[in-house]
């Protein structure tokens, strides 16, 4: 279930140290507020960023299951069938200080990851998740500068042959005899048309002569040579294609810039997975009036003030 700010914030993870006594206090709050459902960030200056960052919790944990047996309506292929989930909360975060670096990670039933990037380029990351054996695949990878490293227990596959199928083997039959056919027709060409052509030819005329016979046949017209002046100096009004004296045209807005920001969020989110499915479930009425009485629901539930219930509950309630 999703929890308020906890005094567990206040402690340091192990292999960090513990808040400055003089430390922001806004940010205080923030790294206590780290333990709510959702966290959302912004514009934040590159210090208060990396502190932020440098107090997540990178835990490969998988999301923890918080409901079993859930009923639920889940459309499977065409049709809507009410089923029973098991509801495990998952989690997301991301932040960003500024200058460079980065963390992100996820954690999910079934899957967790976790990457850090620093300003100065050293970048490391894990990830755990389970295969189609159930055998947890644990990975770990790093670039310190020397090259991309890794560590894991992923088993080491030997391919097998495989047998052809009776249809690939008169396949591979065919196109064999038809390549065979082919190879030994290239063997045999066909004579050359001009095998018969004479090779004794008179010279061909001296470049000279071809050059006389050719003016001969094509006398001389009175073309005038290309007059355009090309150095771009020609045009009387020469500023045409000069930038505004301030350096930008008067209708170009000025690019602002200012000091690096960075963000950070995190939230927690509910993930069914299915256990039971309990048949086709009977439309009726419109599915248009169900989804707008759920949203005019969830709506007003949202404006009293619940949102943070709205993520915690995890009771569904299906008409039958």
């Amino acid at each position: 279930m999703l929890n308020g700010p906890s005094n567990e914030a206040n402690r340091a993870e192990p292999n960090q140290e513990p808040l400055a006594p003089n430390a922001d206090c806004s940010i205080c709050s923030v790294i206590q507020g780290l333990l709510s459902g959702e966290v959302r960030l912004t514009d934040l200056d590159p210090p208060d960023a990396q502190q932020i960052i440098d107090r997540q919790d990178q835990s490969l944990n998988y999301a923890p299951k918080i409901e079993s047996n859930a009923p639920a309506v889940r459309f499977l292929g065409n049709e809507p069938h009410h089923v029973l989930e098991d509801i495990y909360l998952a989690r997301q975060y991301h932040g960003q200080d500024g200058i460079g670096g980065y963390l992100y990670g996820y954690n999910v039933p079934d899957i967790a990851k976790t990457e850090r990037k620093k300003a100065g380029g050293d970048l490391r990351g894990a990830y755990n998740y389970i295969n189609g054996d159930g055998k947890e695949i644990r990975v770990q990878y790093w670039d310190d500068g020397t090259g991309f490293h890794q560590v894991d227990n992923v088993p080491d596959v030997a391919p097998k042959q495989v047998d052809d199928s009776p249809e690939i083997k008169a396949a591979k039959a065919q196109f064999f005899a038809r390549w065979h056919e082919e190879a030994e027709r290239n063997l045999h060409p066909l004579p050359s048309p001009y095998d018969g052509y004479p090779q004794n030819q008179p010279n061909p005329l001296p470049p000279s002569q071809q050059y006389d016979n050719h003016a001969a046949a094509f006398p001389k017209t009175n073309i005038q040579p290309n007059q355009i002046d090309y150095t771009g100096q020609y045009s009387e009004n020469k500023n045409v294609y000069l930038q505004h004296p301030g350096g930008r045209q008067q209708n170009e807005e000025e690019e602002t810039t200012g000091p690096p920001k960075g963000f950070f969020y995190s939230f927690d989110y509910p993930v069914g997975i299915i256990v039971q499915k309990e048949g086709v479930v009977k439309r009726e009425g419109n599915l248009q009036d169900i989804y707008s009485a759920n949203k005019a629901n969830f709506e007003s539930r949202l404006a009293s003030g619940s949102q943070g219930s709205l993520l915690s509950q995890s009771s569904y309630h299906v008409q039958k």
